[in-house]
């Protein structure tokens, strides 16, 4: 049964006008109409009552990464979560995050308590909440190998207690892509495969070496635009296949290096990445006969929590 909780009065700041382009990892996107940083789980709750009672649409934002925000902003309010729930814990045989905390440094953590199986988070750029959401992966190992359970706050002010059996999870998927306004607000990890610390970093730095020869060097980007199908070629393939592999719309330009990825190439409008991936969707449908799926969360068409 979820835990009934009493909202007390947000003591963060909210700020009108906030500009988010700069808190993505595209440099893409207008204003919030408000934007908050919430000090801890108590002024979530707070925040989020207050979205309530105003009856104002409800975003969240981390690291900015896998995400498109529109040329227009977001309306209603914008909880940017990635100097936020930023607690990080041994307990016995787990470890426990809170949302804001970054994948790297999850793996960092993991790595010098000596176990692995959180190499491949070292080169993602999102927050653990995000990769919950969408069961990260790289390297064919996802976050679904190491969870235990996850704790996920609801726009009624309930606190969820979920273990991986329930979230459904799968490539690039889980149950709570279907609750866009649930928010992660903690997640517990197993600590199952004990191993020597220096070993683990040398693998990570592999993996990170190994990623930087495969993906462009352009930091503007979001990662990977869309999913891999199932069963068949994978995106990057697919799109440059269909002669995408540095096509360029303004300043949206498809990358020469990895056809999976959107550069920022000056200053790309969000409506310029978007005719991209609807002329990308298009063709590789009508030459190919594959839907592309996004990887990549529009704001706020998607009304999704974000990276």
């Amino acid at each position: 049964m979820p835990t009934e909780i009493i909202s007390k009065s947000n003591r963060g700041l909210i700020s009108e006008n906030h500009p988010l382009a700069p808190l993505t990892t595209w440099r893409i996107g207008g204003a919030a109409a408000r934007l908050a940083v919430p000090a801890d789980l108590e002024d979530v709750w707070g925040l989020m009552r207050l979205a309530l009672d105003r009856g104002w649409p409800l975003f969240f934002l981390g690291r900015g990464s896998n995400v498109l925000i529109d040329d227009a902003g977001l309306p209603g309010l914008t909880l940017h979560l990635a100097k936020s729930l930023q607690g990080l814990e041994r307990h016995g045989d787990t470890l426990r995050a809170g949302a804001g905390v970054s994948l790297p440094r999850l793996a960092q953590a993991a790595a010098r308590l000596g176990f692995s199986g959180f190499e491949f988070l070292a080169g993602i750029p999102g927050t653990v909440g995000a990769a919950v959401r969408l069961n990260a992966g790289a390297e064919g190992d996802t976050l679904a190998g190491v969870l235990k359970r996850v704790w996920v706050a609801t726009p009624q002010l309930q606190l969820l207690e979920l273990q991986p059996g329930e979230l459904d999870l799968g490539y690039r998927a889980s149950l709570l892509l279907n609750f866009p306004h649930w928010l992660v607000v903690e997640a517990e990890f197993n600590l199952a495969h004990p191993a020597g610390p220096e070993a683990i970093k040398t693998r990570m730095a592999e993996l990170i070496a190994q990623r930087k020869t495969r993906q462009p060097a352009n930091p503007k980007s979001c990662g990977s635009v869309f999913k891999n199908p199932p069963g068949g070629p994978a995106a990057g393939w697919l799109i440059e296949a269909a002669g995408f592999k540095g096509r360029r719309l303004g300043d949206a330009l498809v990358s020469r290096k990895h056809a999976n990825f959107i550069l920022n190439h000056g200053r790309a409008t969000a409506a310029q990445v978007k005719a991209l991936i609807a002329d990308i969707q298009e063709k590789v449908w009508r030459t190919q006969g594959v839907a592309l799926e996004r990887e990549v969360v529009l704001l706020p068409e998607d009304l999704a929590c974000a990276v």
